[in-house]
């Protein structure tokens, strides 16, 4: 290496350093030469990894706090010390930030690569349950927080403070409610809305969208610390579509819908008499005693519940993109699009959801969605919680394959992307 280059200062390393925009090129950028490498130590800006990772669950046994980030594209493994994840869920958002939150329910946005960290405020939700703290524990179940997306990277890099102007929005409580809040906010702001029962949000074109358990898209309007919803469509669906994410993809909004079978999705809330359904379906007077063996494998029971170890799995995926059909005093009227083939585009759901070209990254598949498991009420009803209904799905065939071929579970914290 020409010794100019190696003799630059750390001021202009530093400008250099800035013009990075991914965590990839970054870590290139420090194994150039010791000089570069030192400025690399000392100056971590919070980026993103240049393709999606997988961040696995935090296994029981896991030495100084290590947590491992798997590239689905190279099979290649990354591992961080991060003591900062111990024992707390995360919820993938984007610009390589995670929501990490704990037992006692408070919330920060943590960057992984960075060591940045931004402490959220605690929701008035949860307040009466966390000062009764040792009267009432609280537990991984009660913590109702399912997604987070986040309006811009809550951390300048020109200035080096966190941006305010970073709209932080959640699904969470156990109605599936709307709330944000910014950088240096002291509270959250509920969102008026008619609906509950949210299950994805997604920014699209510099605006909130969301969608309800019945494939209801809703658009959320900010103006300073008010918000609401505007419902802009309806979509009826068959009750077997059961998981509904919205996805930007090439200028399009997309409501995905995920299908999965097993037998927490026939009864999701486990009523009383769900037990003894269970064993009459199993018993009938012509099974194998093989076969009975074998189901017995996959159902347990532990104190008054029913523990699956095989409780659902995800069998299909039907896309709908987002059209105008046409505009009337001054609002325009929506309607959905069937669509079957995704082109060069690969999409990302489950925690969080995105959409990449495919042709711009090896190993990345066309034409395919890559899902993790993110059936959160279920997990209690798993034998090792969460982590198995993972996979990539094909849209040109409806096959189905592994994207992580190891097992990944946890109660509380499954594999999550990160983005």
């Amino acid at each position: 290496m020409s010794s100019e280059w190696a003799n630059l200062t750390d001021l202009i390393l530093s400008e250099i350093a800035c013009c990075i925009s991914v965590y990839d090129d970054f870590v290139n950028f420090g194994a150039v030469c010791k000089a570069w490498q030192r400025v690399y130590s000392m100056k971590k800006p919070p980026l993103s990894p240049r393709c999606p990772w997988l961040l696995l669950a935090e296994e029981k046994e896991q030495k100084n706090h290590t947590r491992v980030f798997f590239n689905v594209f190279d099979n290649k493994f990354y591992n961080f010390k991060l003591p900062e994840l111990a024992g707390r869920k995360c919820i993938g958002t984007s610009f390589g930030w995670l929501l990490s939150v704990g037992i006692d329910f408070q919330m920060n946005l943590f960057h992984p690569l960075s060591k940045h960290q931004l402490s959220l405020p605690l929701h008035p939700y949860v307040w009466e349950r966390y000062r009764n703290f040792e009267l009432f524990p609280l537990d991984y179940g009660d913590i109702f927080l399912y997604k987070c997306v986040l309006s811009r990277n809550p951390w300048n890099s020109i200035t080096h403070e966190y941006d305010r102007d970073c709209i932080i929005m959640v699904i969470y409580t156990n109605f599936k409610t709307l709330a944000f809040t910014r950088p240096g906010y002291k509270a959250w702001i509920d969102i008026k809305c008619d609906s509950q029962c949210f299950y994805d949000i997604t920014l699209y074109k510099g605006k909130f969208y969301a969608v309800n358990n019945h494939g209801n898209v809703f658009v959320c309007h900010i103006d300073g610390d008010m918000a609401f919803t505007e419902c802009i469509t309806f979509c009826k669906e068959p009750e077997d579509y059961i998981q509904k994410y919205l996805v930007e993809s090439s200028g399009d909004l997309l409501l995905v819908s995920r299908i999965r079978e097993g037998p927490l999705e026939a009864d999701e809330f486990m009523n009383d008499d769900f037990e003894d359904d269970i064993e009459d379906v199993n018993i009938h007077e012509d099974e194998s005693e093989e076969e009975q063996e074998q189901d017995q494998e996959q159902v347990r029971e532990v104190g008054q519940e029913i523990i699956y170890e095989i409780p659902y799995m995800t069998t299909g995926f039907k896309i709908l993109k987002l059209e105008s059909s046409s505009k009337v005093k001054s609002k325009n009227e929506y309607d959905w699009v069937n669509v079957d083939n995704l082109g060069d585009q690969a999409l990302f759901v489950g925690d969080t959801s995105m959409s990449l070209s495919a042709s711009s990254f090896n190993g990345c598949k066309a034409n395919c969605i890559y899902f993790t498991d993110d059936n959160v009420d279920c997990y209690l009803n798993c034998l090792n919680g969460g982590g198995y209904d993972m996979g990539v799905f094909s849209m040109e065939n409806g096959t189905m394959k592994q994207h992580y071929k190891g097992k990944s579970l946890s109660s509380f914290a499954p594999p999550v992307w990160y983005i």
